[in-house]
């Protein structure tokens, strides 16, 4: 029997339980879908079962994305923790995974309260519009950021 070196062990401290509730979260997702669509599909209109769908989606990223969060916190690299002290970083990461949060629950409430009067190619419309807006914000913001703090040169390719 081989014995594991410690850092080997440190960088996959953590990773059992978080691999094994990635899985039942993603089983359980399926089967809430399943059993959403088979027993609700008559009760509701196409519009809740999208909102339906969307909110089932934040749960799950909201499930697996916080311990995913914790453990990347405690095993990343020096670079990606000189990458945080970068100005500005930090607040553009953070308001990334907040507006996707924010288009979803705008969606969700637009698919569940005002969606039923309109036609489904409007509703699309609201859809692809929510996540353009999100895009162009998020990629104003980063490109702004990219261009004063992007490509830095390699210490390898200064002149000699």
């Amino acid at each position: 029997m081989t014995e594991e070196s410690p850092d080997i062990l440190d960088q996959t401290y953590g990773l059992g339980w978080r691999v094994t509730i990635s899985i039942l979260v993603g089983v359980g997702w399926l089967a809430f879908l399943l059993l959403w669509f088979f027993f609700y599909t008559n009760q509701y209109n196409w519009e809740k079962h999208v909102a339906v769908v969307l909110l089932s989606f934040l749960v799950v990223f909201v499930l697996l994305g916080l311990p995913w969060l914790i453990w990347w916190q405690q095993h990343r690299s020096l670079e990606e923790k000189e990458m945080w002290r970068t100005p500005g970083f930090k607040p553009r990461v953070i308001a990334s995974a907040v507006s996707g949060g924010v288009v979803l629950v705008v969606l969700i409430y637009w698919f569940w309260i005002l969606a039923e009067p309109y036609l489904w190619y409007q509703n699309l419309i609201i859809f692809i519009v929510g996540f353009l807006i999100m895009g162009g914000v998020l990629g104003a913001m980063w490109a702004s950021w990219g261009m004063k703090h992007g490509a830095k040169p390699h210490k390898t390719h200064t002149k000699k």
